[in-house]
């Protein structure tokens, strides 16, 4: 075969085949695609801050390695419940916060406390948010 010769493609099965894997995920696509703009105004705005550390010593970096696993339990408890998820964590010198979002805080707090009950480190103070900077947040200590 040359070079500028025509390529096959096979036989026409394996051509339809292409064809509908194509339009299959064209379709997911599609249905994953939010169905107005308005559901970026429905994005959840409750959040729970669980909070290590938060102490005038300095934390210690590397007990959040022995966190790793207690924040995927969290995540997928409250991805079970279909209640939020993990969004991250910020690292401070005196503290380690975790930030989960969701609908309801006392909902995603109910579902997250056993899990943290069990981590290897213990939680010094949570905060249910209701928006990201609630001045008036409901705060949790052990």
């Amino acid at each position: 075969m040359t070079a500028d010769a025509p390529r096959r493609l096979g036989s026409p099965a394996g051509l339809i085949g292409v064809v509908v894997l194509v339009a299959g995920l064209s379709g997911l696509a599609a249905c994953a695609a939010p169905a107005s703009d308005d559901a970026a105004d429905a994005e959840p705005d409750n959040w729970v801050v669980v909070t290590f550390g938060d102490t005038e010593h300095e934390f210690d970096t590397g007990a959040m390695d022995s966190l790793l696993s207690t924040e995927v339990r969290a995540d997928d408890a409250l991805q079970a419940a279909g209640a939020g998820w993990i969004d991250g964590n910020e690292v401070g010198d005196h503290q380690y916060d975790l930030y989960f979002a969701g609908s309801d805080r006392e909902e995603m707090w109910a579902l997250l406390e056993p899990v943290f009950a069990a981590a290897p480190i213990r939680w010094s103070r949570v905060e249910l948010r209701d928006g990201l900077d609630d001045p008036a947040a409901i705060v949790v200590t052990p």
